[in-house]
């Protein structure tokens, strides 16, 4: 298995244990990937775009969704 799958998979795994508090804090993201929250919108956003996620519940998946809808929002 190659690192960037692998990473993908610990990516959608933080983000969905960490979604019902809000997604994590930035300290956490610097930590764990070495992304700024606005990277790993945009990385998760991919990775739910692609292969990775086709494990996901659908409701997980629409609520990951929603989550970078709104981060988009916020940051806009």
């Amino acid at each position: 298995m190659n690192d960037s799958i692998i990473e993908d998979a610990r990516i959608l795994e933080y983000a969905r244990q960490w979604l019902p508090y809000g997604g994590g804090n930035s300290g956490d993201l610097m930590v764990e990937f070495g992304m700024t929250p606005a990277c790993y919108v945009a990385r998760l956003g991919k990775i739910l775009d692609g292969l990775a996620a086709r494990h996901l519940e659908p409701h997980v998946r629409i609520r990951l969704r929603e989550f970078i809808a709104n981060y988009a929002h916020r940051a806009r």
